[in-house]
């Protein structure tokens, strides 16, 4: 009678190269890192997914914005106290808070004023008054976009649209915005 001697866990096979099997590197495994290859490729598919819905959020952003039908001045609403004249003089700009929006205030005669929204329209920082090389401007510190203080219209800088602008008034002792 012939026996045949059957190979045993970890002995190769008879079909085999007569390597043995190479486990996954885990915690003990001499790797160091003590990250198996599962969990390393799980966080890394997460990561990678979160990139990606990061960069498609972005640009859905940028499209609503930048879609050519996207008002660029603000229609009705009411009159609102905004800001005692005396405190706005002639030639001088402000940024104030109104009902929970920062605007931009232009005074440029006893009964003109310029009012707009502080939100720069390239990608939404807080644009304030300032001077730049003499010239009283609206200017966004994210990423040096600066607006005229009359219309509000871009002129350097990343942002291509106006500011939003409001329908301002000197009415009495009190400038007004229509918010």
């Amino acid at each position: 009678m012939t026996t045949t001697a059957q190979p045993g866990p970890g002995s190769p096979s008879p079909r085999s190269s007569g390597t043995a099997p190479v486990p996954d590197a885990g915690p003990g495994t001499g790797c160091g890192c003590g990250t198996s290859r599962r969990t390393f490729l799980e966080r890394g598919a997460v990561l990678g997914a979160a990139g990606l819905a990061t960069a498609g959020l972005a640009g859905c952003t940028d499209q609503i914005r930048n879609r050519a039908d996207a008002p660029s001045h603000h229609v009705g609403g009411t009159p609102t106290q905004t800001l005692p004249a005396d405190q706005l003089p002639v030639g001088t700009s402000a940024s104030v808070e109104v009902e929970g929006r920062t605007l931009l205030l232009r005074r440029e005669a006893e009964d003109v004023v310029h009012a707009f929204s502080a939100v720069c329209t390239h990608q939404g920082c807080t644009v304030a008054p300032a001077t730049e090389s003499g010239q009283d401007v609206f200017a966004c510190p994210c990423h040096g976009s600066h607006f005229a203080v009359d219309t509000g219209v871009p002129f350097g800088g990343p942002a291509q649209k106006p500011l939003t602008e409001f329908t301002a008034t000197v009415d009495g002792d009190w400038v007004m915005v229509t918010l």
